[in-house]
């Protein structure tokens, strides 16, 4: 059977599974319904290796769709369980329907564009018929109250084609159901300005472009760091951002500084996904819960965590620019600069710089002011964090190595102990922050 019969098919299965768990959902209790989709997703899991399921599961770029699908759909019921069915119901046919027609549209051959934003290629025609399918359906299955809210369908539109574009080996399947679910269930319980995320989403998009064509961040990257800074502009807010951008952007400016001066040629300086995560995830999950509590603790450490990440990228950059040797803490002994468990003099003074212009700064930005004794005490503990960063990097990061997931081939999107090693590092400054504090 060919590759183009197999696709029909299997997008025609897609099709048909939408439409029954559409049908039962208005047939159906709502108990009853999820009982069918969890059996559902079971059986994908089970059959996915077995030879006489070939044909639903296999595809030739080794894609996850077909259990991403049922993970999609299970996760938006699960998240709209207790809203009006129309929303999950909504995102369902966008999942069965829209991202089903933006495939068959993607195999027109005269006079398409491809493009790639995130890993999966993309076609010009598919998201054309994405976004007219999308339209269509919001409309049908919405109430009038809020398809008559342009500013909501417009934003609802966007954020739909971002979660189709953004799709790695078929993730998208999940991506679409699960984002709209919780871009609806946010939208049910909270009053949002549609037009200024909007304007956020198509503003944001160049800077992420940018990053990525200017080595910067690698293509998963700066598609990471595009979603990042439409939360922080969008829901958390500008002095949130503001302070990501001092750290990210000094940052890359040193690191590039470093190439330069040193004469590194051929050589990537491009952060990757995990790269981004691993220096930014305390503090995101800082302003989430600033976000559900409103108690400034989460502000300080927010402030601290992106302070620790800006202190210990400056001591990397700087250290071995300003001194030839370091100390190397698993030998005990001198050693080059730039050695990992390296600690050196114009390394720390970089360090404690760049803790002390974050804390400051940062704080500013968040109470307009300058209370030097809790800036300091934010100082100090990402100062002392990248101490626990290199101490884990001299001890701890040679003995992942050896790890059997760290041993598979690499990629320049792979996650590395250096990787874990930072998250633990920047984690250290919420204790010597409550320990200082």
């Amino acid at each position: 059977m060919t590759l183009q019969k197999t696709l029909i098919i299997r997008k025609s299965i897609h099709i048909s599974l939408g439409l029954i768990i559409l049908v039962l959902s208005f047939a159906l209790e709502r108990n009853v319904l999820l009982y069918l989709i969890i059996a559902g997703t079971i059986f994908s899991f089970l059959t996915f290796n077995y030879k006489k399921f070939h044909l639903l599961h296999k595809t030739e770029n080794k894609s996850l769709g077909t259990l991403y699908y049922p993970v999609g759909i299970l996760s938006s019921y699960l998240i709209l369980y207790h809203l009006p069915v129309y929303y999950f119901q909504s995102s369902l046919m966008l999942l069965s329907l829209s991202d089903t027609l933006a495939n068959f549209a993607g195999q027109i051959q005269k006079s398409n564009g491809w493009f790639r934003a995130f890993h999966d290629k993309k076609s010009i025609y598919g998201i054309i018929a994405y976004i007219l399918s999308a339209v269509l359906i919001l409309y049908l299955f919405l109430p009038n109250f809020l398809t008559l809210n342009i500013p909501y369908i417009l934003f609802a539109l966007l954020w739909a084609v971002i979660l189709e574009i953004a799709s790695l080996r078929g993730s998208d399947n999940f991506s679409i159901p699960a984002g709209l679910a919780v871009f609806f269930f946010l939208t049910y319980h909270y009053e949002l300005n549609y037009l200024y995320l909007s304007t956020i989403l198509i503003l944001l998009a160049p800077a992420g472009l940018f990053l990525f064509k200017f080595n910067i961040l690698t293509r998963r990257g700066s598609f990471a760091a595009y979603l990042l800074g439409v939360y922080l502009a969008g829901i958390a807010g500008w002095p949130w951002l503001i302070s990501v951008l001092l750290f990210f952007l000094s940052s890359a400016a040193f690191t590039k500084l470093r190439h330069a001066i040193q004469g590194v040629k051929n050589k990537s300086t491009a952060r990757n996904t995990w790269q981004v995560i691993a220096n930014i995830l305390w503090a995101v999950t800082s302003s989430v819960l600033f976000l559900l509590t409103r108690d400034e603790i989460f502000i300080l450490l927010f402030i601290a965590f992106v302070a620790a990440a800006t202190a210990d990228t400056w001591a990397s950059e700087i250290g071995p620019l300003l001194n030839k040797r370091c100390f190397s803490l698993p030998t005990m002994r001198t050693a080059p600069a730039g050695t990992n468990g390296g600690i050196s003099f114009f390394g720390s003074v970089a360090a404690l710089s760049g803790a002390t212009f974050i804390s400051s700064i940062a704080y500013y930005v968040f109470f307009g002011s300058w209370q030097w004794d809790i800036i300091a005490i934010l100082s100090a503990s990402a100062f002392l964090a990248c101490f626990v960063d290199s101490l884990l990097g001299a001890f701890v990061e040679d003995k992942l190595l050896g790890l059997n997931y760290f041993k598979k081939s690499k990629t320049p999107e792979s996650f590395t102990p250096n990787d874990l090693v930072n998250m633990a590092g920047s984690f250290s400054a919420f204790v010597f922050y409550l320990l200082l504090s």
